[in-house]
């Protein structure tokens, strides 16, 4: 049997963030991973011979910018590809539009789709932008806020609006509210169904969309970006420099429980029957598999395990990948160009997205879907042979267990429907397929292990969110058994490759090693409301900033003032 002072479990990206915090502050650490490889749903997987794809998470567009200040990862190797476009929605009737990463060009492909949209997206923007300034203080700490706290720093900043439309909301009511044009409302729809259970019309779901929009890459808010290698770059740099810290880490290792003496925790056994001593706990699983699979039910409280055993994990999603000898071409459009080197969404529609969400609701599969896609191997040459390329697809909102069927019976149907579907966008795609493989929500749970196939490790819902989150009443980093700390997705602020759940759990197991005083309990400050959002709340001035955004020559200058640096 082997001692250390903190055990990790899982090799997710926060727990390896945690490891490396951990370790950089001199204790010893043993990281145990249960799959043949680092990284949990952060990862590269050779998925045919030759190719190599993302088979989880695969944009990287919230790992939080501290973290990536403390770790300096590109030390490490980790490097990050970008495109012109960000995002395409693409439809049957050949119809599409593009939001680029630069803003100048995302106001002129507005205004193209429709007079005004431009102004209008800078408008939404704006508000976005209020979410993220209220929202931000809160993420770095080590006792998440209260709902209370929450709400009254919206109020604070004289926004208390912005929390109702986000908070209680649908995607599709802010939406109608900000935007005419029905293919770029679609467009930013998708956001708000990932990983949810229900459709753009459900009440509540608008915060998933806020979730994924406050994120930022180089210092420009909703912005994405490819890691070079795919996701699992950024596990294997945080795991190489854990490494080099002293952290030892483990695959094929899984743990079966935690082991405990008194009420306090010694330390875990895996399934092999290995033994590691530790006084410290901190698991990345989550919360539902750590909680009721790996920790005694009687070191629990009873009121945790009953609101666990309703913890909502339900919002499952499946993905279809596929090995191309060429890329495709998509309808309306000609050759390689913007959409093929950002995030693809095909048939993005409201109403499409409400019947989907109805279809899984009855545990049926939508005989139409949109999907959403990349195609990697056009910016970054690592991951397939020369002049092949990896197209990754996910498709949201499909049920986890299917009614009168189970994945089993259905997954060649379904991969068979995925690619019918992209054969009405991108006409001879078919005779373009030279591998496939299907990764389905029973899978994600099974082999990734993720509860109810939930990519967030529980739902995004206002009474799963700060430190309600897992469950009202245990929220937060530090479990009711003393040495147990969560540091998964299903803690604060939540899911995504965001990298605060495992900042925030190391430095939760810091404070209480070392004795060193938390800061006191209080409402955070709000950022300062910048010059330029001051000044484009005034629709005569947002109008003129629209136009003058819209000039390429006054491009750089825009990239400026739209960033948080």
């Amino acid at each position: 049997m082997s001692t250390v002072d903190a055990v990790v479990i899982g090799s997710g990206h926060n727990g390896l963030i945690a490891a490396n915090y951990l370790a950089d502050a001199g204790l010893t650490v043993r990281v145990l991973e249960r799959r043949h490889i680092v990284g949990g749903a952060t990862v590269t997987e050779e998925v045919f011979p030759g190719y190599r794809a993302s088979t989880a998470s695969y944009l990287s567009g919230l790992l939080h910018p501290k973290i990536l200040a403390d770790l300096r990862l590109d030390e490490w190797g980790l490097r990050f590809l970008q495109g012109d476009a960000g995002t395409t929605n693409i439809w049957r009737d050949g119809r599409h539009v593009t939001l680029f990463n630069d803003l100048g060009a995302t106001l002129r492909e507005l205004e193209r789709v429709g007079p005004g949209e431009g102004e209008r997206f800078l408008a939404f923007g704006l508000q976005l932008q209020k979410l993220y300034r209220v929202l931000s203080p809160f993420l770095i700490t080590t006792r998440p806020p209260s709902l209370a706290e929450v709400v009254a720093a919206f109020a604070d900043a004289g926004v208390p609006e912005v929390f109702t439309d986000f908070f209680t909301l649908s995607v599709a009511e802010i939406l109608d509210r900000h935007f005419g044009s029905d293919i770029l409302k679609g467009l930013l729809a998708f956001t708000g169904t990932v990983s949810v259970y229900g459709g753009p019309t459900t009440p509540g779901w608008a915060y998933v969309y806020g979730h994924h929009a406050i994120g930022e890459y180089d210092g420009h808010m909703g912005q994405f970006a490819f890691p070079r290698g795919g996701m699992g770059a950024i596990s294997g740099a945080l795991a190489d420099r854990a490494q080099a810290r002293g952290a030892v880490i483990s695959v094929d290792s899984e743990v079966a429980r935690v082991l405990t003496r008194n009420g306090r925790v010694t330390g875990v056994v895996t399934t092999s029957g290995e033994e590691v001593a530790s006084r410290v706990v901190l698991s990345n699983a989550d919360p539902r598999t750590t909680y009721l699979g790996l920790v005694a039910p009687e070191d629990l409280p009873d009121e945790l395990l009953t609101r666990m055993r309703g913890y909502d994990v339900r919002g499952a999603m499946a993905r279809s990948i596929f090995a191309l000898d060429r890329p495709p071409t998509f309808v309306g459009l000609g050759g390689v160009g913007p959409r093929h080197s950002g995030l693809t969404l095909l048939g993005a529609d409201v109403d499409l997205f409400t019947r989907v969400g109805e279809a899984q609701a009855r545990g049926r599969i939508a005989e139409d879907f949109p999907i959403e896609l990349i195609i990697q191997t056009v910016l970054d040459d690592s991951l397939a042979p020369a002049g092949k390329h990896i197209l990754t697809t996910g498709i949201q909102q499909v049920p986890y267990e299917l009614a009168g069927s189970d994945w089993a019976t259905e997954k060649k149907a379904f991969e068979e429907r995925v690619v019918a579907v992209l054969e009405t966008y991108a006409p001879g795609i078919r005779d373009s397929i030279i591998a496939s493989k299907t990764i389905t929500p029973a899978e994600y749970e099974r082999d990734f292990g993720l509860a109810g196939a939930n990519i967030f490790h529980g739902a995004l819902t206002l009474g799963q969110l700060f430190d309600a989150r897992p469950v009202p009443g245990y929220g937060g980093y530090r479990a009711p058994l003393h040495g147990l700390y969560l540091g998964g997705s299903g803690t604060h602020p939540g899911g995504g490759v965001m990298g605060v759940p495992g900042h925030n759990a190391a430095h939760a197991v810091l404070e209480d090693r070392f004795a060193t005083a938390a800061p006191p309990d209080r409402p955070a400050r709000p950022m300062r409301t910048p010059l330029v959002e001051r000044a484009l709340a005034h629709p005569a001035l947002r109008r003129i900033g629209a136009r003058a955004a819209r000039d390429p020559r006054l491009a750089r200058i825009v990239n400026y003032l739209s960033s948080h640096r």
